[in-house]
């Protein structure tokens, strides 16, 4: 038998549905108790000193007349709690269900009751000053004279109460106002401000809505029947539902939306239309010609864009999270700042399309064209390219790495068995685990891929060829079989990276870190960048190295101590906690190299050209006593410079006068 689940696995699993922002997952989560953490007794707990009640069931409680300050009780079930007298101010009330509780006479001045469900609960002389109630439900809430509450809210018990009839609502303040199934007939609510409230299944027949801020509003399946919606902010507004009539009067941009989202618009030429701030969530646009349109911010999640014409389209800091896109045309499209998490772009084009600072994690580009695009700083963690055509695209600055999304990781699993009635939905549970780069295959020939971060991503056989990975982060990432012939790897960060078979002839690797990178006799590389392989990696010891050309390289912590590098070309060579001790550096050419922190002990730098080069300071007299001692031999023939001793320690007393011998 199926033991049940874990609170903590529920409500993972119940909160990821209803954050997944995917209606069929939405409604399963919303269909189904929310999961409930049981607490014992919870006064007993209380005063042990905890404070976090979270999510906990606390129905039919007795807690009158306790001071509860400063509690966390979000998400908590207090239905039929008797809670009389009780302080409750300041407290976290959030989503809490507090139907038919008994608060008459409680505290409540500061609480935050943000999407609360207070239906028929007593609030017979209770105290809600400044008290948060937007998406409260105040439905049969009983309250009386001696009730304290804001007058906003006042005013919205008054509505959904059915006690505001003739009022005048002209620039009333209803923000953020639960007033899902209200009967607003014939209301005056001209100018009134109305952003983010809830208006659904609301009756809004030939109500004046005229210049009203309706900005983030819900209007699924209100009646707007002979309403009056002239110059009606509706920006990111849901109308899905709504019901028009020939009579009702709104501006032209938000019919055509009304017409998209219940599905009227199939077929229809939208070409340069303004669809700017739009709430086209999950709407069906396949067949709509969108050549051109102004999307600048609309929200576009979920919605159906497959095989559209989007081509030069203006979607910058549009949401497009779960969109289907395959097969779209976007070029040249404008989709800076844009939202694609989860979005499916396979097969589409989005030839020299705009995507910085674009974000794209988990989207999937597979066989995309994305020739030319503009893909900087975008976020591409977790994306499948795989196949996906990004020849001269720039890729500066993005990131490609894997995704960490802090979910658990909970696949789409069946769960067989008994279960309680209260868990049975659990036979879905959702998967939020993730996924890795996958960039195989993928064409990256000359893109801009500048401080991208690649690391631990599969590039294997990926096409780099020409491509700038300047500064790139590909530490363990697999480049096995990769084309990287004439790639431009200027301090590049590869340690660890698996480069079996890659191709790298003609590449440019000054300063790029090898160490602990993989070679294979299949690997393709210049014979100066695999001896710089050679030596980072311990496999130089003892060996002559003298007149070899090691310029540019990036042999940070390598050992050469005992080496033989007499005339070796170091010029800006990186040696930074090299152990030099006891090698032949005469005659080498160190110009510009990075020494610092560098072991010279014994080494031998006789002539050995300095300049430019950064010393430690403890070296820097001793590269000055070599130059005079140089330019003596050149001058008056004294023999060469012999083999540095180590320097000596500072003696501390040096600069103290001498002590008076004792006398006898």
């Amino acid at each position: 038998m199926l033991q049940p689940l874990d609170w903590e696995v529920q409500f993972a699993v119940w909160k990821t549905l209803l954050n997944s922002g995917i209606p069929p997952l939405v409604q399963v989560a919303k269909r189904y108790p929310v999961p409930l953490r049981p607490v014992g007794n919870p006064e007993e707990r209380y005063r042990a000193g905890e404070r976090d009640f979270r999510w906990a069931d606390l129905g039919r409680v007795n807690l009158s007349r306790l001071d509860l300050r400063g509690l966390d009780l979000s998400g908590a079930s207090l239905v039929r709690a008797r809670l009389s007298q009780v302080n409750l101010s300041h407290t976290s009330l959030i989503g809490a269900n507090l139907s038919q509780a008994d608060l008459s006479g409680a505290d409540l001045r500061g609480a935050n009751l943000k999407g609360a469900n207070l239906m028929g609960a007593n609030l017979i002389g209770a105290n809600l000053q400044g008290a948060n109630l937007a998406d409260a439900n105040l439905n049969w809430v009983v309250i009386s004279p001696e009730t304290q509450i804001d007058r906003k809210w006042r005013l919205v018990w008054e509505i959904v109460n059915g006690h505001a009839q003739g009022k005048n609502l002209a620039q009333a303040d209803l923000s953020e106002a639960n007033l899902d199934w209200a009967d607003l007939r014939g209301a005056n609510l001209a100018q009134a401000d109305l952003r983010g409230a809830r208006l659904v299944g609301a009756n809004l027949q030939e109500v004046d809505l005229q210049g009203a801020d309706l900005r983030w509003a819900s209007l699924e399946g209100a009646n707007l029947s002979g309403a009056d919606l002239s110059a009606a902010c509706l920006q990111l507004a849901s109308l899905r539902g709504a019901i028009l009539s020939p009579e009702t009067q709104i501006d032209h941009k938000w019919q055509l939306v009304w017409e998209i989202v219940n599905g009227h618009a199939q077929g229809k030429n939208l070409a340069q239309a303004d669809l700017s701030g739009a709430n086209l969530s999950w709407a069906n646009l396949s067949g709509i010609r969108l050549t051109g349109v102004n999307l600048v911010g609309a929200d576009l999640s979920g919605a159906n864009l497959c095989g559209v014409d989007l081509q030069w389209a203006d979607l910058s800091k549009a949401n497009l999270s779960q969109a289907d896109l395959r097969g779209a045309n976007l070029n040249q499209a404008d989709l800076s700042g844009a939202d694609l998490s989860g979005a499916n772009l396979s097969g589409s084009s989005l030839i020299k399309a705009k995507l910085a600072k674009a974000k794209l994690v988990g989207a999937k580009l597979a066989q995309a064209n994305l020739v030319g695009a503009k893909l900087r700083r975008a976020k591409l963690n977790g994306a499948d390219l795989r196949g996906a055509s990004l020849i001269g695209a720039d890729l500066s600055e993005a990131k490609l790495g894997k995704t960490d999304l802090n979910l658990p990781s909970l696949r789409w699993t069946v769960i067989s068995g008994e279960a309680s009635s209260e868990s049975s939905w659990w036979f879905m549970i959702f998967h939020a685990g993730a996924p890795s780069q996958e960039l195989s295959q993928t064409d990256l020939r000359e893109a801009d891929l500048r401080k991208a971060n690649l690391s631990r991503a599969d590039l294997s056989g990926v096409r780099f060829s020409g491509a700038n990975l300047s500064q790139a982060y590909l530490i363990g990432a697999d480049l096995s079989e990769a084309s990287l012939d004439e790639a431009n790897l200027k301090r590049a960060k590869l340690g660890g990276a698996n480069l079996s078979g890659a191709d790298l002839r003609g590449a440019d690797l000054e300063l790029a870190s090898l160490q602990r990178v993989i070679l294979s006799p299949a690997t393709q590389i210049e014979a100066k960048w695999r001896l710089v392989w050679e030596i980072v990696n311990g496999q130089a010891s003892k060996r002559n190295l003298s007149g070899v050309d090691l310029s540019g390289a990036n042999l940070n912590w390598a050992k050469l101590n005992g080496v033989q590098l007499v005339g070796a070309n170091l010029s800006g060579a990186s040696l930074i906690g090299a152990d030099l001790g006891g090698s032949n550096l005469s005659q080498a050419n160190l110009r510009k190299a990075n020494l610092s922190y560098a072991n010279l002990e014994g080494s031998n730098l006789d002539n050995a050209i300095l300049e430019g080069a950064k010393l430690d300071f403890q070296w820097q007299w001793i590269w000055l006593f070599l130059w005079f001692k140089g330019l003596a031999t050149i001058w008056f023939g004294y023999p060469s410079t012999p083999q540095l001793p180590p320097p000596a320690t500072p003696d501390p007393n040096r600069y103290l006068p001498a002590e008076k011998p004792k006398e006898k």
